[in-house]
């Protein structure tokens, strides 16, 4: 083919490609449509009461924890959904939320098509093979159940694919440009991760697996080193941008910005001295952990709350440990290359840090997701650098993408029908709304009910999986029980039908009786009806004991 028909056929993929990559977030965004509202249990307990607590300065001047430890996250994530519900309709909401999930397909593809630098003479090719490497990618059961919904692991994911996208495209500028140039890419790229981790921590995993990679690629020593130490230096920039603030915000009231995790090492008189960490998840022993991608295939719940399957992680998994093997094996042969070397051992090699601090820190699937997606383009790193012929390289790699697309089967995490707004709560009419203090007890989350009363009424959160009378005289309890003690009004409770147990195990602790004759219900769309009855005082002391 000549070099004029070389140019044409790569503008005519090239303008394939971008109409795909443009049309696919509209896709998304309109299928999520069809999988109903989200109403997810992080949703009601803090999501929507976060960002609503954060615009109306309403921590501890009006609430205490009502959304349990949750109260405490960096609300900084969950602004623009609030604020875009205060303007869209519900179907709004999630289609301008879902279509940015969908923006995802983007840095996929960038990412697949850099990698596959060595078929630039094949642009069909390139651009085919990239382009179904980032849908396959995008099609995992965890992100497809996510769709719309806000926890918001593949919005961050945005930022780690970014900054993936980034270091494989200027792969000869970071492993052989001028330094200055190299650190400049590599301390942007850090940015990028920096501010998902600073959005939301859990991302923490693949800062670190993505900044110790460069440590094991090719070049100098003091190369190795800078490119580390200026990634790293990067994510502390985009830590500081996203979560600064909170930060400061969080030792200047609780001496722990990580308040309330970690306080076994900060000591805050805020909570207890524990780490609150919920490792639940985590597998214990060397046999455990070696299993694990296979142990959540035969029981999701081993990662999670719901009911999912996909085996993109798992393959991937087996891809790297037989990698080694293969090569080794095979060492000596040489063959056509078909991905960059120095880019595709990066991802490779940060992908596996990045699973082996998830596996020990979280286990945790939905904290994975941007593995998930990024999991066929690591198949493809690994099998590309086998020593086969390159007929049998593409063939198995097919293989694993028709296989982990057809075995893929998403979860649900409580899907609603569509109302008109995104949060409807009806409260009852409150008698004396100026003087008036709304408990709360038990499990439920009922935080985002508080934006359906009048705003001047506060929450106090006397018992929780956070919280609870039997923690003595931390401040937060300290401070519910002065407010308590000090109040001339009306007490309300609200509560769960199922958990009206704690009228009897919890209001006594501070001197209060529920009056279970006088309850009204609170309705919403979100969930089932809570209850929220009258509270009186008892002759008993209002001291927790």
């Amino acid at each position: 083919m000549s070099p004029h028909a070389l140019d044409a056929d790569a503008r005519r993929w090239r303008l394939i490609s971008t109409l795909v990559l443009a049309l696919f977030p509209v896709l998304v965004g309109l299928w999520s449509l069809s999988l109903g509202q989200d109403g997810n249990w992080d949703l009601r307990n803090y999501h929507w009461y976060n960002a609503y607590a954060f615009l109306n300065g309403r921590e501890l001047t009006m609430d205490v924890a009502p959304g349990q430890v949750a109260s405490f996250y960096n609300p900084t994530l969950d602004l623009p959904v609030y604020l875009l519900a205060q303007v869209l309709p519900a179907r709004g909401v999630s289609f301008v939320l879902s279509f940015v999930q969908g923006l995802n397909i983007l840095p996929l593809f960038g990412l697949a098509f850099a990698l596959l630098a060595p078929l630039a003479a094949g642009a069909r090719l390139r651009a085919l093979a990239a382009l179904l490497l980032a849908v396959v990618g995008f099609c995992g059961a965890g992100q497809l159940g996510l769709l719309g919904a806000t926890f918001y692991d593949n919005v961050i994911s945005l930022f780690v694919l970014g900054a993936a996208w980034l270091v494989v495209a200027r792969a000869d500028t970071v492993w052989q440009g001028r330094p200055v140039a190299a650190y400049s890419v590599v301390g942007l790229a850090g940015l990028l991760v920096g501010s998902a981790v600073g959005l939301k921590q859990p991302t923490l995993p693949f800062a670190v697996g993505a900044c110790f990679a460069f440590l094991f690629i090719a070049g100098g020593l003091w190369r190795r080193l800078f490119l580390s130490f200026f990634f790293g230096i990067g994510v502390i920039a985009g830590m500081a941008l996203f979560s600064g603030h909170w930060m400061w915000h969080l030792w200047t009231y609780y001496q722990n910005p990580l308040f309330p995790y970690f306080n076994d090492v900060f000591r805050s008189p805020w909570g207890v001295p524990e780490a609150y960490r919920d490792d639940k998840f985590i597998p214990h022993g060397l046999v455990a952990s070696l299993l694990f991608p296979f142990t959540w295939v035969m029981d999701p719940k081993k990662v999670g709350e719901i009911i999912f399957r996909d085996l993109r992680v798992p393959l991937a998994y087996i891809v790297l440990l037989a990698t080694p093997i293969i090569m080794l094996a095979l060492r000596g042969r040489k063959v056509a290359a078909l991905v960059d070397r120095r880019a595709a051992l990066y991802v490779i090699v940060g992908s596996a840090i990045t699973y082996l601090v998830w596996l020990k820190l979280f286990a945790i699937y939905r904290y994975l997701i941007p593995l998930e997606m990024l999991a066929p383009i690591v198949m493809l790193a690994a099998v590309a650098l086998w020593p086969l012929p390159v007929k049998v390289r593409g063939g198995i790699m097919l293989a694993l993408l028709v296989l982990v697309s057809v075995t893929g089967k998403p979860g649900t995490w409580a899907r609603v029908p569509f109302a008109d707004r995104f949060v409807e709560v009806k409260a009852p009419t409150l008698p004396n709304p100026d003087h008036t203090i709304i408990l709360q007890t038990g499990y439920a989350p009922t935080s985002f009910l508080i934006t359906g009363f009048p705003k001047q009424v506060p929450f106090l959160r006397l018992h929780s999986y956070f919280i609870h009378p039997d923690h003595g005289d931390i401040k937060l309890n300290q401070v519910m029980r002065e407010r308590i003690t000090q109040h001339q009004g009306d007490f309300y409770w609200l509560v769960a039908h199922w958990e009206v147990w704690t009228a009897k195990d919890i209001l006594p602790r501070y001197g209060l009786a529920a009056d279970m004759d006088h309850c009204q219900l609170v309705t919403s769309n979100l969930d089932e009806p809570m209850m929220l009855c009258r509270v009186v005082r008892q002759d008993t002391s209002a001291q927790p004991s």
